[in-house]
């Protein structure tokens, strides 16, 4: 019989996010989200409804930072502020320190693919929040309101793909190539609109 142990539940659920961003949630087992977490296996079925609730609280409050976060706020700052949001993420000094796992939220479509309606649910709300922003911040800069929709699509492709790029790769580098890529294409939309 394990002993009991008392973790605050905000910590427990930030161990918990940082756990299911770097390994998933299918290789997890329950043994191993009590060693690291604190998370007893009786709290786990009692507090929090078992491993998947566990899981979605955990991919809720990675969204709630995300929404908090400085770096998508930068997005209101027009084309620059967008470009600035590609360059923090490549950034290793202005990341989560789970961040060079890439996106959680990512992270967790590719494991899932379509086929959990909750997973689905939060990845609705990034999605929703990410082109939110892109559009809003486009439809405020840009002169050509036609090219707002799919300047909004490819900002949101780049987002996934800067993601994808940092999670593959050890070491920084190729992820802030992309990131300045990125924003030099988004600042060349503001000269391509003064020409």
């Amino acid at each position: 019989m394990s002993r009991s142990r008392k973790v605050e539940a905000g910590a427990a659920v930030s161990a918990a996010m940082s756990l299911f961003w770097s390994k998933g949630y299918a290789s997890l087992g329950t043994r191993e989200i009590e060693e690291e977490t604190g998370i007893t296996r009786f709290t786990l079925q009692t507090t929090y409804g078992g491993k998947m609730k566990l899981f979605l609280t955990a991919l809720d409050r990675y969204l709630d930072l995300l929404d908090q976060s400085e770096m998508l706020a930068s997005i209101d700052a027009g084309l620059e502020g967008i470009a600035q949001f590609f360059e923090m993420r490549a950034d290793p000094t202005q990341m989560h320190e789970d961040g060079c796992q890439g996106c959680f939220l990512l992270n967790t479509l590719i494991e899932f693919s379509t086929d959990n309606p909750e997973v689905n649910k939060r990845a609705t709300r990034y999605f929703t929040t990410l082109r939110q922003k892109f559009a809003t911040t486009l439809e405020d800069t840009l002169v050509d309101k036609t090219k707002v929709a799919a300047r909004t699509e490819v900002l949101v492709s780049a987002t996934l793909g800067l993601n994808a790029m940092i999670r593959a790769h050890e070491q920084p580098q190729p992820g802030v190539v992309m990131a300045n890529a990125i924003g030099d294409m988004v600042r060349s939309w503001g000269e391509d609109e003064q020409a």
